[in-house]
């Protein structure tokens, strides 16, 4: 589902690296789940996912307002829902385990990276823009 919605968001309609993609996606997240540094949730209908939302946990020097859980952050990516299962709460369920798995953590914070779709969902949860953007820099 990860090169799917990578595709949708991106607009990407055909990509000669998605066989390799979904093959580097398959050994992350075989490795992470084990080592339990990623929590994923899915929902399912007649035995097919539809629906997932991933908790990746990460450290971090502490600051303030984590102060005793040892700068342990949380970022979540993933969400996505299958395009006939929109609109329906799925995606809300996902995200509220998600924070829930957080809280149970005790980690510092969670981030996310919100599409225009999806803002409405996380801010009405409480999620909040922060003081600093976020800039990226693709290392190749």
């Amino acid at each position: 589902m990860r090169v799917v919605f990578i595709n949708e968001v991106f607009h990407i309609e055909k990509n000669k690296d998605s066989e390799q993609l979904r093959e580097e996606l398959v050994e992350y997240f075989t490795r992470t789940l084990l080592d339990q540094s990623v929590i994923t949730w899915i929902a399912e209908y007649e035995q097919q996912i539809v629906s997932t939302g991933t908790l990746v946990l990460w450290h971090a020097p502490p600051t303030y307002t984590g102060l005793g859980n040892k700068g342990m952050r949380g970022y979540i990516l993933n969400m996505y829902t299958e395009k006939e299962f929109r609109k329906k709460g799925i995606a809300s369920i996902l995200l509220d385990k998600l924070i829930k798995e957080a809280k149970a953590l005790n980690l510092e914070y969670v981030h996310l990276h919100s599409t225009e779709d999806g803002i409405g969902i996380y801010r009405k949860l409480g999620f909040e823009n922060t003081k600093f953007p976020e800039l990226n820099m693709v290392i190749k």
